[in-house]
């Protein structure tokens, strides 16, 4: 499968863990190294500051989807690639989507949780095929992952769910799947 944008899903908090900034960066650095443009939030702040400007500074193409009233609280990244202001968070998410063929996960918030829910809901109903990756650095994402397992146990949903992503634990584990989708 030859993926040419990957489109990040990740936190725009400034209050986090040092660790998670750090993770953000490995993350950017690692994706640098393959001919793959970085859809985002459009954001410069947070995990998603991390990455436009990890990204930027590394020569590689970032695309930032950002809606027109968070443009000031997100501190709008205008040196990136490619910026493009959108009307509303359902446009924001309708190009996100539109634009990446496959998706990466990292820690975030409600906002991250409800696009990421979104994309894995619409694979489930054949909506597109992309990947979708969780990047489940020191266990974020189990507490989410254990929900998808009690929707299969109670018959909330297929029992293929868990084959509609992938998990990772860490960003050089990534390198694997980024080579396979480069060659």
């Amino acid at each position: 499968m030859k993926i040419k944008a990957l489109t990040i899903y990740c936190s725009a908090s400034q209050k986090l863990d040092k660790k998670f900034y750090k993770l953000a960066k490995e993350t950017a650095e690692i994706i640098s190294n393959y001919q793959i443009k970085v859809i985002y939030g459009g954001g410069n702040v947070g995990l998603m500051g991390i990455i436009a400007q990890t990204l930027k500074n590394l020569k590689s193409e970032v695309i930032g989807i950002i809606p027109k009233f968070l443009v000031k609280k997100e501190k709008v990244s205008f040196d990136i690639s490619k910026l493009k202001v959108v009307p509303s968070m359902s446009k924001r998410k309708e190009y996100l989507f539109k634009l990446g063929d496959a998706f990466l996960v990292l820690p975030g918030g409600t906002g991250t949780l409800e696009e990421v829910v979104e994309v894995l809901s619409w694979k489930i109903l054949k909506l597109h095929n992309k990947p979708i990756i969780f990047l489940n650095y020191e266990n974020y994402w189990s507490p989410l992952l254990k929900q998808f397992e009690k929707i299969i146990e109670n018959k909330f949903g297929n029992k293929n769910l868990q084959n509609q992503f992938q998990v990772i634990k860490n960003p050089n584990q990534l390198n694997k799947i980024l080579k396979s989708w480069t060659k």
